[in-house]
């Protein structure tokens, strides 16, 4: 039960900030869903994790996906940000 509060724990240092910048630059709802899949996907790792270490594997891969899509959404949507405005104004 304690490795998985600190899986959480790391995974939340991640997360959040892609999170945020994801709601940020491209959409809150958007972001909202995929943070509850991400929550959905947390809950699926913990539950196997519990059972046997051996069934986490859907639930990391459910995790893992939702947060690397932020990631990569936060990313694209500060670049299209910065190629839309012009520097300085």
């Amino acid at each position: 039960v304690f490795r998985v509060q600190q899986n959480t724990s790391e995974q939340l240092l991640l997360f959040l900030p892609s999170l945020w910048l994801f709601s940020l630059f491209v959409s809150p709802i958007w972001g909202a869903g995929i943070g509850a899949v991400w929550v959905i996907g947390r809950i699926i790792y913990a539950w196997g994790y519990y059972t046997a270490a051996e069934k986490r594997g859907i639930g990391f891969g459910i995790n893992s996906l939702s947060l690397l899509v932020l990631l990569i959404g936060a990313l694209v949507g500060i670049i299209k940000l910065f190629i839309n405005t012009p520097f300085g104004v």
